[in-house]
């Protein structure tokens, strides 16, 4: 069998553009970040990249945040907009697949690396079970990944969109808080980066305590300082949430394989997480405590894991 062609992979975000070129193992190289906003269209960003490297790939695949269906593509967080059939031959391409960009991350969880990982409690994954991934970040994305006998079947979903609930008298009020304001009420709502933000708004509007606007990482930064109580609680809030959310996935996906927790704010605060109550409320199922209690939870400390899910994914599925 020829060995396979060198392959474009891309990770399209609205703040910046990451690409690489992989070979037929699946490594990486040249890879580059571009802003998003330099280029009007994906087709100019990527032969910018192309022309920099002077490499004539035959095959490509390109990771989008959002749902991916037919030909038409739109990026939920930039204005870019393309047609999957018209930017292959742009590009010169034999191949190309577009796919959601957590299905790229869920992909990549077989080839990381131990020390691509950092365990929050569990067990060890049960080989060839099912795997599950989300990630706070601008959203949350979730997806899973379900091993077969030819290999590994990603599943994206909407599961950021899932509603959320209350574990406690004290989540009940952020919740209230936050529904009595007009916010739709749903995991993403909280798990994210503007999540934070929510969170740490409606306790300073709960407590009657001044509101200083503080973003995301900002909020991150004092709490693990210690330098403002207030911070402190939205990041252990966030915890909590998130713990339920990840114990939720993985009753709902049997993920047995492991918890995998993606995106670029929670490797941030890893020792803030491990000591807080996320396993607590992970574990928190009642009858089912000891089928969760169980499963690991990985933080995915790699950068850009879905480039590396983008050079593995089967361009013919």
């Amino acid at each position: 069998m020829p060995p396979r062609p060198q392959r474009l992979v891309a990770d399209i975000g609205g703040t910046n553009t990451r690409f690489a070129l992989a070979d037929a193992q699946g490594r990486l190289h040249a890879p580059l970040t571009l802003a998003t906003r330099r280029f009007d269209s994906l087709a100019d960003a990527a032969r910018s990249y192309l022309e920099s490297t002077g490499a004539r790939p035959r095959e490509g695949c390109i990771a989008v945040a959002g749902p991916v269906s037919g030909d038409a593509v739109r990026l939920t967080n930039h204005r870019w907009e393309f047609s999957i059939a018209v930017l292959r031959e742009r590009l010169g391409l034999e191949r190309l697949r577009v796919i959601n960009d957590f299905e790229a991350i869920a992909l990549a969880l077989p080839a990381l690396a131990t020390d691509e990982l950092l365990q929050i409690g569990g067990g060890k994954p049960v080989r060839g079970s099912p795997m599950a991934v989300l990630g706070p970040g601008t959203g949350l994305g979730v997806a899973q990944l379900i091993a077969t006998r030819s290999g590994f079947q990603p599943v994206s979903t909407e599961g950021g969109h899932a509603s959320i609930g209350p574990c406690d008298e004290a989540e009940l009020q952020i919740l209230a808080t936050l529904m009595r304001n007009g916010q739709h009420l749903c995991r993403e709502a909280l798990l994210s980066g503007p999540g934070i933000e929510r969170i740490y708004w409606a306790l300073c509007l709960a407590a009657g305590s001044a509101y200083h606007g503080y973003s995301a990482a900002e909020i991150q930064a004092h709490a693990a300082a210690g330098s403002d109580a207030t911070c402190r609680a939205a990041l252990e809030h966030f915890c909590a949430f998130l713990g339920t959310a990840a114990g939720d996935q993985a009753l709902c996906c049997g993920a047995q394989g492991g918890v995998f927790i993606a995106g670029g704010i929670v490797p941030r605060f890893t020792e803030f997480l491990r000591h807080s109550r996320f396993r607590e409320r992970f574990e928190a199922k009642g009858p089912m405590r000891e089928y969760v209690s169980a499963i690991p939870v990985f933080v995915i400390t790699r950068e850009n894991p879905g480039m590396l899910g983008a050079a593995r994914a089967d361009l013919d599925a």
